[in-house]
């Protein structure tokens, strides 16, 4: 089986502090083995059952009920609830990025891929709930039972834009004083602190949240373009 790359657009310039690749098995569901399908069946329910529950409310028991699956097919491929949320965040995280790098590609420009890349963001934030409760998994995650290795869905969001925006700072697209780092942190953290007080504030209406995110995302892209 070969398998395609995909690589994060910087990987051209020498030197770039930040790449990532991503394997993509190029084949298509029938290939697929038995047990692979299983293991994605399971990240797939369990998914939308820590969504539903929180990883603190949900048992294994919820979760194999859930798939229709026996215990000991769960435990072949998950030894854990922990092991199991570890597997659900990393999935939801390589889906992601996937996505995100793929849409990166479609454009040269460091602000064109920005704005590309902030749009990706606003959709899955608003697209339901499983899909950004990842990110609550995560930090319920970390608070119970800390994996050194861990990485935040959210840090990873920021390590992409912090990129585009240092490649746009040598471009002279946007302010050079900033700090890449910053900036993408404010700009990801932005979004995450929206949906929040969308959720809270307005019951989770979508449509409100995506017309109030694109009127973020122009303020937050306007503002740190060099004029």
């Amino acid at each position: 089986m070969r398998a395609k790359k995909f690589f994060h657009p910087t990987l051209d310039i020498p030197n770039s502090r930040f790449y990532i690749v991503i394997m993509a098995a190029d084949k298509t569901a029938n290939s697929k083995s038995k047990g692979q399908l299983t293991r994605e069946h399971i990240l797939e329910v369990a998914a939308q059952v820590f969504a539903q529950r929180g990883y603190s409310e949900t048992r294994l028991d919820d979760i194999i009920q859930a798939t229709g699956l026996t215990k000991g097919a769960l435990y072949f491929h998950f030894r854990s609830k922990s092991d199991l949320a570890y597997a659900v965040i990393e999935d939801h995280k390589r889906h992601w990025l996937e996505q995100g790098i793929q849409e990166i590609a479609q454009h040269d420009n460091p602000l064109e891929q920005l704005e590309a890349l902030s749009n990706l963001l606003i959709t899955l934030v608003s697209q339901g709930k499983t899909d950004w409760n990842i990110v609550r998994l995560a930090d319920q995650v970390r608070s119970k039972e800390p994996p050194e290795d861990l990485i935040s869905p959210l840090q990873s969001w920021v390590d992409v834009v912090a990129d585009i925006i240092e490649r746009g700072k040598a471009q002279q697209i946007f302010h050079t004083k900033l700090s890449s780092q910053d900036a993408a942190a404010i700009l990801v953290g932005s979004f995450d602190g929206l949906k929040t007080s969308n959720d809270a504030l307005a019951q989770g209406d979508t449509e409100k949240f995506r017309r109030q995110a694109h009127a973020l995302n122009t303020m937050l892209i306007e503002g740190l373009q060099r004029r």
